[in-house]
C-alpha cells in the first residue's frame, strides 16, 4: 500500500512524465503517430534486457515484434554465452527480428550496455538486487519509463482467496519484491508486470512438455491431489501485447500489473484436454506432494496448489484483453511437440516411479 508522500510523489512523477511526453511530440517532428482520439504515441527508442534462460526467455523476442510493428526502434541486450545461446529457442529466432539490434553483454555491467539514448527499458532479466541495481541506477533520470518484468509467484499463497490481485501480500524473502520496492523508492517512472506460466511457440521453458511425455509414451501423468486444483496458463503473445502497452502510456507509470489469462484451467482438465488433443487415453495418478520425499525442482512443474491471478486491471487501465484461450492452442501444442522430436528424446521418468511406489502403484515396465 502506497502512503501519502509516496501517492504524492507518484502523482509529480506521472504529471511530469505527461508533460514531457507531451513535449516531445512537438519537437519531435515526424516521428508522431496517431493511435486513437485522444492518444497520441510518438516511436521510442525501446531497450530490452532479456534473460538467458526460464520461463521469461521468450518474453524479448515477442515483445520485441509487438514493439516492432508499432513502429519503434528496438534492441535487445541479451544476457549469457552468445555463440551457446542462439542455436536455440528462443534465441535462434532473433534472426528474424529484421529491424532490430541484438547486443550480447552483462546486464548486471553497465561497461556493456549499448551507449544510446533509449526512451524506455524493459528489465526482463533480473530476480534480484544484484542483477537489477546496476541497470536501475544507469538508467535513472535518462528514461521516459522503466519497465520491470517481476513475476505473480512473488505473491503469498492465499488459501482464502486464491485468486491473486494486485496490492495483495508478496513474499518479502523473494528477490522480485527487493527490485520492486527499490524502484519505488528511486521516483523512477516505473511500472511492474507479474506474469504467470507462459506458453506458445519458441519457449525457454516448456510447460506441456511435462504432461506430453507421458501421455505420448502411455505413461501415469502423476497430478497432486486432488487435481481440481485452478492455474492460470499464458500465451506469450498476449504477455508481449500487454507490454507493449506501455511506450508513450502515462496511465502505466507508477503501476503494478498481473499479466495471466483470464480464463483458468484444473489440473486434471488440463491433462485430459492435452489427451484429447493427442488421440490417446488420460491415465491421471493423484498423489499427495506431502507424503512423499521429492528433491528441489523434482515432480510436477506447476504450484501443487491453486495459482492464478486477476487481470482486470489491466484491462481497464491499459485496454488491453487476451486473445489466446489454452483449450483453443492446445492442439497447436501437441503437434509443436512431435515436430520438435520430443516423442524421440530419451525422458528420465525415475522420480514419477518413485511417486509410484510410495502411493501403491504400479510401476509401468520398460517398453
Amino acid at each position: 500500500m502506497q502512503t501519502g508522500s509516496s501517492l504524492l510523489s507518484s502523482t509529480r512523477s506521472t504529471r511530469a512524465f505527461t508533460a514531457s511526453a507531451a513535449r516531445s511530440h512537438v519537437l519531435r517532428s515526424g516521428r508522431t503517430r496517431q493511435r486513437s482520439p485522444c492518444l497520441i504515441v510518438r516511436a521510442e527508442n525501446v531497450l530490452i534486457i532479456n534473460t538467458k534462460g526460464g520461463g521469461h526467455a521468450e518474453i524479448g523476442l515477442h515483445l520485441a515484434k509487438q514493439l516492432l510493428s508499432g513502429g519503434h526502434s528496438v534492441t535487445i541486450l541479451n544476457d549469457g554465452d552468445q555463440a551457446k545461446l542462439e542455436k536455440k529457442a528462443p534465441f535462434s529466432q532473433y534472426g528474424t527480428l529484421q529491424d532490430a539490434k541484438i547486443v550480447w553483454g552483462n546486464p548486471a555491467d553497465p561497461a556493456t550496455f549499448p551507449s544510446e539514448k533509449f526512451d524506455v527499458v524493459y528489465d526482463n532479466n533480473g530476480k534480484n538486487m544484484d542483477a537489477c541495481k546496476p541497470a536501475i541506477d544507469h538508467f535513472k533520470g535518462n528514461v521516459a519509463h522503466y519497465v520491470f518484468v517481476a513475476s505473480a509467484g512473488a505473491y503469498k499463497t492465499n488459501k482464502i482467496e486464491p485468486a491473486l490481485l494486485e496490492g495483495d501480500a508478496r513474499k518479502e524473502s523473494a528477490g522480485h519484491v527487493a527490485v520492486e520496492k527499490y524502484l519505488q523508492e528511486q521516483d523512477l517512472p516505473y511500472t511492474i508486470f507479474q506474469p504467470l506460466y507462459i506458453y506458445g511457440p519458441y519457449t525457454g521453458k516448456d510447460y506441456m512438455r511435462f504432461f506430453l511425455d507421458r501421455l505420448l509414451r502411455n505413461r501415469p501423468v502423476l497430478i497432486p491431489s486432488p487435481g481440481i486444483q485452478l492455474t492460470s496458463l499464458s500465451h506469450v503473445e498476449d504477455v508481449a501485447s500487454l507490454l507493449a502497452k506501455v511506450p508513450g502510456n502515462a496511465a502505466a507509470i507508477q503501476q503494478q500489473f498481473n499479466v495471466s489469462s483470464d480464463r483458468y484451467i484444473t489440473l486434471d482438465g488440463l491433462v485430459k484436454a492435452l489427451a484429447e488433443a493427442a488421440g490417446v487415453e488420460a491415465n491421471i495418478v493423484h498423489y499427495d506432494p506431502k507424503a512423499v520425499k521429492l528433491g528441489k525442482g523434482e515432480g510436477f512443474p506447476f504450484r501443487t496448489e491453486h495459482f492464478m491471478a486477476i487481470v482486470d486491471k489491466a484491462k481497464r487501465v491499459l485496454g488491453w484483453a487476451p486473445t489466446h484461450k489454452i483449450l483453443d492452442d492446445i492442439p497447436e501444442l501437441v503437434e509443436a511437440y512431435k515436430s520438435a522430436g520430443y516423442l524421440d528424446a530419451d525422458v528420465d521418468f525415475s522420480v514419477d516411479d518413485k511417486i509410484l511406489e510410495a502411493v501403491g502403484h504400479k510401476v509401468p515396465a520398460l517398453a
